[in-house]
């Protein structure tokens, strides 16, 4: 399944010549032209990425991107800008932007920029996938409506309890999650099972992962972390 880009721009010309490359470099796209637009349409199109340019009549791409984040919206963002410095640059990462392009740019830069964010398959991918009831992780692609899991494109067996495991490890990907907490996340508060139960769940998860178990990462004495996708071989 094709990775959805939006792209955001007041002119169309461009919008519509990014939407063009990234779609012929294997990417579904959708391009509007302002930030109502694209409002709607990362609703409507539940993209993996949003390109946001800076400098838009009406709503401009920082308060899109507030927006965004103050729905609870954590769908990577890359802002585009004709502005330069570091302020500029600063603005944008702190009000939750991925990455930053300055305008002009050369299209092979961007679409390196867009692949580089989405190799990431961090918690901001999983937090898109919550709309469409999917979770993307590096290889690992989670269908929490028919609780189907696939891994490198293949089906991966589980069971109904490393499935909740699995979700709740990737929802909280980065962090180290304490075996109580995973307990508490996975099963929900009042069940009864023992810490060394997750240990051996999280074993039978690890082996399934085959190659990229080593996305999987045991913190000694606490508990597990998701690791990012490209350094889980």
């Amino acid at each position: 399944m094709p990775r959805r880009v939006l792209i955001v721009d007041d002119e169309a010309d461009i919008a519509d010549l990014i939407a063009y490359n990234l779609a012929s470099a294997g990417y579904e796209t959708r391009a509007v032209y302002n930030g109502s637009e694209a409002l709607e349409a990362s609703d409507s199109f539940e993209p993996h990425l949003v390109v946001l340019d800076v400098m838009m009549p009406g709503l401009n791409g920082y308060e899109v991107l507030a927006r965004l984040r103050r729905d609870g919206r954590r769908v990577p963002v890359l802002m585009l800008t004709a502005k330069r410095g570091e302020e500029d640059e600063l603005a944008g990462l702190l009000k939750g932007a991925d990455d930053y392009v300055t305008k002009p740019f050369s299209m092979k830069v961007l679409e390196a920029r867009v692949a580089a964010i989405l190799r990431r398959g961090d918690v901001r991918g999983a937090e898109r996938g919550e709309a469409s009831g999917l979770l993307v992780h590096g290889p690992i692609t989670i269908n929490r409506e028919t609780h189907e899991v696939t891994l490198g494109g293949g089906p991966l067996a589980l069971t109904r309890t490393e499935f909740r495991l699995l979700c709740a490890l990737i929802e909280g990907s980065g962090k180290v999650l304490s075996r109580r907490s995973l307990i508490q996340m996975a099963m929900g508060a009042g069940v009864t099972i023992t810490e060394r139960t997750v240990d051996v769940h999280v074993t039978s998860i690890r082996k399934k992962l085959g190659a990229h178990a080593g996305l999987l990462h045991t913190v000694r004495g606490v508990g597990y972390r998701m690791l990012p996708a490209e350094t889980g071989g």
